[in-house]
């Protein structure tokens, strides 16, 4: 009887972690369906629409709710991190997205008259039928690009390592303009980063920190025609 009682213990552990490892998914998953198609997901803040593609062809535009101006969504590149089925307020799905200045994802609501509009505290809200479509769809590590106008200022304060926030998508994304960056528009100021400052420090003859001061903004501001604009996150869709 005890041998009996361990195996239906280690049993019931075994399907747990198959259920969180369906949830989940491996480490170092590919953004792909279980039918192995590459899924991506580009997101319009000012069109308020969500676009799917797979294997790079459109595949549905579906409404979404975005931020209001005083908890405005996130702009940048970012993944799925989360899948969950949930409940109440977020729906019947939520897909935590890797923002990683606060809790942001794509889900459903028990407002769907809120859908199209600008009502959210920075989430994504679709329909319960169409964000449950998309959950089926795309894993762990599906890309989600979120573009448009930010109602952010441009960059207020000296930037480091370690720093994340809008303000460090925007100097990535003037880093890339200038071409000292290759990376993604993450928000997180990382080593790619530190180097590809001190890149353009060398560039502009300043000295070469690695930290974003107001003066190495001002001139990447100026080396990229953006000065005095709203920063503006446009992608390709191929």
């Amino acid at each position: 009887m005890k041998r009996l009682l361990q195996g239906l213990l280690l049993a019931a552990m075994m399907l747990g972690l198959w259920s969180l490892y369906e949830i989940w998914g491996p480490p170092g998953a590919l953004a792909q369906s279980p039918a192995g198609i590459h899924t991506k997901i580009i997101i319009n803040v000012l069109q308020r629409k969500l676009y799917l593609y797979r294997n790079n062809k459109l595949f549905q535009v579906y409404p979404v709710a975005v931020g209001k101006p005083e908890t405005p969504s996130p702009r940048g590149e970012f993944y799925i991190t989360q899948k969950a089925v949930w409940g109440d307020g977020f729906g019947t799905r939520w897909m935590r997205i890797s923002v990683p200045w606060g809790i942001y994802g794509i889900h459903g609501t028990n407002k769907p008259w809120s859908v199209g509009t600008v009502a959210s505290h920075g989430c994504f809200r679709m329909l319960n039928r169409d964000v449950e479509q998309v959950y089926a769809l795309v894993s762990l590590h599906t890309p989600v690009i979120v573009e448009g106008i930010t109602p952010y200022t441009s960059i207020q304060r000296p930037l480091s390592s370690g720093a994340l926030g809008q303000d460090v998508v925007e100097l990535q994304r003037l880093l890339r303009l200038a071409g000292a960056y290759r990376g993604s528009l993450t928000g997180l100021y990382t080593e790619d980063v530190t180097q590809a400052v001190r890149k353009f420090q060398m560039i502009a003859g300043l000295p070469a920190t690695g930290i974003a001061t107001p003066e190495t903004v001002s001139k990447l501001q100026q080396y990229t025609n953006q000065a005095g604009l709203k920063p503006s996150y446009l992608v390709r869709r191929s």
